[in-house]
């Protein structure tokens, strides 16, 4: 199954194979990687809706560039008061396997979360055409022991100069389980550095009685 799954990842990348960062609010990655000796900083929030209750959480990502790949940290944290503190550290790294003037980039990603021990891999594709960006990503992750395969697919429409509006869809599947996220938000640039966005999405699983939640975000991300 796993080798099938290779197989796939290599499909895929050549298939669906743009200077573009998306950053937030994007749940599927892009393929793009932050310049020489430039520092990425994400900040944000999400509300997420479990049970009738509201979960709010932020979260900071801080990244640094090395030309052709970069590395990165992520800490998201719990603020609300019944569940306080740090969900965990993800450690992750992404390079820039091949691309084609501004229009078309290839990417790899690998990342590992602790204390849960989950660790995974993917491989990433940035399509541009005029003012329509597409990121396309498809890869496994080994949570709690089972092997989840993860998919996404996202767009940006560039509405305005300086206004774009997405969509994005993303999927986790093990086999016996399905968690499908969509989201649907706008993100304003500044400039090349400096930008926000806000979003809101639905998200579900086939089973846990047929999950269903909402959830809103927002945020900030620049280079410097």
């Amino acid at each position: 199954m796993l080798k099938k799954i290779g197989y796939l990842l290599v499909f895929v990348i050549f298939l669906f194979p743009a200077d573009v960062y998306p950053y937030r609010p994007f749940i599927t990655e892009d393929a793009g990687v932050s310049g020489l000796g430039e520092q990425k900083v994400e900040m944000g929030f999400v509300g997420s809706r479990q049970n009738e209750y509201w979960y709010n959480y932020i979260s900071l990502l801080y990244g640094i560039g090395f030309g052709k790949a970069e590395i990165l940290v992520e800490t998201p944290y719990c603020i609300n008061d019944e569940a306080r503190g740090l969900e965990g550290i993800i450690l992750a790294a992404k390079i820039n396997v091949f691309e084609v003037d501004d229009t078309l980039m290839l990417g790899a990603k690998a990342g590992y979360e602790f204390p849960d021990d989950c660790y995974g891999v993917s491989a990433i594709a940035t399509k541009k055409i005029g003012i329509l960006v597409m990121h396309s990503q498809i890869g496994l992750k080994r949570a709690f022991n089972d092997t989840v395969g993860l998919f996404g697919l996202g767009f940006e429409y560039q509405l305005l100069q300086h206004l774009s509006v997405i969509i994005d869809n993303f999927t986790e599947y093990d086999g016996d389980a399905l968690y499908h996220r969509v989201l649907t938000g706008v993100i304003y640039s500044f400039n090349s550095e400096i930008a926000l966005d806000v979003a809101t999405g639905y998200c579900y699983a086939n089973n846990h009685n047929n999950y269903r939640e909402y959830f809103t975000v927002a945020g900030i991300s620049f280079i410097f």
